[in-house]
């Protein structure tokens, strides 16, 4: 086990200075899923600067490819998409097999998707625009239930 020291020797630290030990050791791999490039940037810059090993996805088929390449500890999966919509991204994710935990993320989101995205087992549906800080704490929370 690494001790605290070891790590301070080394200089590691989070974006706000305090020792981070738990994210070093344990890295979280998060899949964003989403087709506007700067909204992907935006999220990715954001929780790599918290510790997060962070890979992007810009329509539903590549972010299938991903999942079934990679484990993930969290998808951030956008609604609408080309080629498949999120609800069809998380109904794969789901035939698979797979319990990856899920955040989906949209603009056009109504009862019924987030109702669909329910039985499905999202974990949190977010509007847009949403507060980064918001999103943050829900990743965090999210993540931290596995």
């Amino acid at each position: 086990m690494i001790k605290i020291k070891q790590l301070e020797a080394f200089n590691i630290k989070t974006s706000n200075g305090l020792l981070n030990n738990i994210k070093l050791l344990n890295m979280q791999k998060i899949l964003i899923v989403d087709d506007d490039k700067d909204m992907c940037n935006i999220i990715s810059t954001i929780l790599k600067q918290e510790g997060y090993k962070i890979f992007k996805a810009y329509d539903g088929k590549q972010a299938i490819r991903e999942i079934s390449i990679k484990n993930y500890n969290l998808v951030i999966l956008d609604y609408r998409l080309p080629n498949m919509d999120g609800i069809e991204v998380l109904q794969k994710i789901r035939n698979m097999g797979l319990s990856i935990n899920v955040i989906m993320i949209s603009a056009y989101g109504n009862d019924s998707i987030k109702l669909k995205a329910k039985e499905l087992g999202v974990d949190q549906f977010l509007d847009k625009p949403f507060n980064l800080s918001k999103l943050f704490k829900v990743v965090k929370n999210t993540i931290s239930k596995k």
